[in-house]
């Protein structure tokens, strides 16, 4: 699983039932976080404070008190800043409301480290999912490229095992869903390694479950797919949740509710492959300006400035670091060697960021990386310093 050890953005949790656990003592204040239900009964309109996330556990609501709660609650979530995640916990028989769109639809008996894992995984999603439509809206499409087989086709669902239970998966998932079925892990990481699928469904036994995770798991293009576990024994479930599962479905579920915690991981999917797609594709050309003497001033300020407003939605700050040799202590005495020294340098910081950060060379400026959190510059920091102890340039 593609795993996080602290939270993007920091925030008070609003929650209904289940109150996630503090992540550390960098986290909001506990008594920062709002109960729902304590806000719904009084009437109240929920803080402006940004949430790290929202989670309801849906049977802390009254049947008839549903559709009231939801029809409080779901405005004020739209009208955020931004975009935060949301959950549902459930039950194999709870009924869930109509037309919420929730990030996930997650068993409640999901341990509290892992709650906050999928928070960590889902913040860091949104984070992707901005900085592709802001590359994608500053540079533009990007002519000629095509993409990965592992980004590419129609949305999809992968289910992996022999249980004989194909046949259901593929009536509670979407029309517009194309199912496909593989015998084992091996046969499954082979069929994604060839087209795109948004979410995978593991209906196995518990021992042949925790196999095929790990095998997708290692797998880095496939550490943020969303994975379904299917347990018999409700005593499996955790260990599942810790081996790599988005979610586990214990037992027999409703069909109402199958469909929907289908639905929300297909989506969810869907969004993290498209923004992989143009990230990847941004990432090559960006590259290959190298070639014309870097990107464009004009274009790097766009970006630069859109981007740390987007941030600043979130109370995060965007940190740029300027890469020349300078910088490093490096002289340079040609313009070949400074060719030489500025190609080792964007290397570098490619290799040591992540996807959503910049690195490129600007052109008349020299190379850049702009980084989402401040941990991300001090690692690139001592790596940069690493390598150019132990290199002759």
């Amino acid at each position: 699983m593609d795993v996080e050890t602290s939270l993007s953005w920091r925030g008070p949790y609003w929650y209904a039932g289940r109150r996630p656990r503090r992540s550390g003592s960098g986290d909001a204040p506990e008594d920062l976080d709002v109960s729902l239900l304590k806000m719904f009964d009084r009437g109240s309109r929920l803080p402006l404070a940004l949430p790290a996330a929202v989670v309801v556990d849906v049977a802390e609501l009254e049947e008839g008190q549903k559709t009231a709660f939801f029809e409080w609650l779901m405005p004020q979530i739209r009208n955020l800043v931004c975009e935060v995640p949301f959950y549902l916990l459930t039950g194999n028989d709870d009924l869930l409301p109509d037309g919420l769109q929730p990030t996930a639809v997650i068993d409640r008996i999901v341990p509290d480290e892992v709650l906050l894992m999928l928070i960590c995984i889902h913040q860091r999603a949104l984070l992707r999912s901005d900085e592709a439509q802001l590359r994608r809206r500053v540079f533009g499409r990007i002519p000629g490229f095509g993409s990965a087989p592992h980004h590419s086709g129609s949305s999809s669902l992968l289910v992996v095992g022999l249980s004989g239970r194909f046949l259901e998966w593929q009536d509670a998932s979407d029309q517009k869903v194309e199912v496909v079925g593989a015998f084992d892990g091996s046969m499954a990481v082979e069929f994604m390694s060839k087209r795109a699928f948004d979410a995978v469904v593991i209906d196995a036994p518990f021992d042949d479950a925790i196999d095929y995770m790990q095998q997708i798991r290692r797998d880095a293009r496939f550490a943020g797919l969303p994975v379904l576990a299917v347990c018999e024994r409700e005593e499996d479930l955790v260990l599942l949740f810790r081996n790599g599962a988005s979610d586990v479905l214990v037992g027999e579920n409703r069909k109402e509710t199958l469909v929907k915690r289908l639905n929300a991981a297909i989506r969810f999917g869907k969004r993290r492959r498209l923004a992989d797609r143009v990230l990847a594709e941004s990432h090559m050309w960006l590259r290959q300006q190298v070639n014309v003497g870097g990107l464009g001033v004009e274009d790097y300020t766009t970006y630069l400035e859109a981007c740390s407003n987007q941030l600043a939605a979130r109370g995060l700050d965007l940190w740029e670091m300027r890469l020349q040799p300078e910088n490093f202590g490096i002289e340079v005495t040609s313009l070949d060697e400074l060719e030489e020294i500025n190609a080792t340098l964007l290397s570098i910081a490619d290799a040591t960021s992540r996807d959503e950060d910049l690195v490129c060379l600007i052109r008349d400026v020299g190379p850049v990386a702009v980084l989402k959190n401040e941990a991300g510059t001090t690692r690139l920091q001592k790596r940069i310093n690493s390598i150019l102890t132990h290199t002759v340039l």
